[in-house]
């Protein structure tokens, strides 16, 4: 009766860590219909029938003499537990990571006192390293249709490079790809006198030392 008790409290936990498992694993899981509600129903049955099977096979080993009840079942019943749900905790502090980085590279970059100025790209455009007189060293492409807040350009040595904030971060764009850019004056910062045009080292037209 003792060993049916325990075992049977083996269970109960297995199954509550499982359903905390559970959670834990569809925290952030799309709402996409029948695909995805078969998706979280299997998950849900793995975790809660696996972590009910686990805790259920330490029981029945841990239980097989009234003195190793005594002694070790209920701790290491404990130590399961803890350990589950500190699974449980990593599990969803790491799908809350992914959920913020995604969030954070759909989210466009917004102007500020620095980078005042909106424009996107009308096509894909080289981006460079900053550039100290001799040959530019590329860094990535800016995509078509991304936004990127400009700052101003250099324009005191070749090549002229303008700086400009997009998703990927700062970006250096020398004067040639200039024009596949297009303002956007109406998502400028608040207060930012517009530019005339993208021929940033116009005199007049933006400062030249951003």
């Amino acid at each position: 009766m003792r060993r049916f008790a325990a075992l049977l409290l083996f269970g109960v936990a297995g199954f509550l860590v499982g359903m905390v498992l559970t959670s834990s694993l569809l925290a952030f899981s799309p709402v996409c219909g029948y695909y995805c509600g078969n998706h979280d129903a299997g998950v849900a049955i793995v975790s809660t029938l696996g972590s009910t099977l686990l805790f259920l096979l330490a029981g029945c080993f841990l239980t097989r003499t009234p003195r190793l009840i005594r002694s070790r079942a209920f701790p290491i019943l404990g130590t399961l537990c803890l350990a589950g749900l500190l699974i449980a905790s990593l599990l969803y502090v790491r799908a809350l990571t992914h959920r913020y980085r995604d969030a954070e590279s759909a989210r466009p970059v917004t102007p500020d006192i620095d980078f005042m100025y909106m424009a996107i790209a009308t096509r894909e455009v080289q981006a460079y390293k900053k550039s100290d007189g001799g040959t530019p060293e590329p860094a990535g492409v800016i995509p078509q249709w991304e936004r990127c807040t400009v700052a101003g350009a250099w324009c005191n040595k070749r090549p002229y490079q303008a700086y400009m904030r997009c998703k990927g971060g700062i970006r250096y764009v020398d004067e040639p790809d200039w024009n596949a850019f297009s303002l956007i004056p109406n998502e400028n910062f608040p207060g930012a006198v517009p530019m005339k045009s993208m021929r940033l080292c116009e005199p007049g037209n933006v400062p030249e030392d951003p």
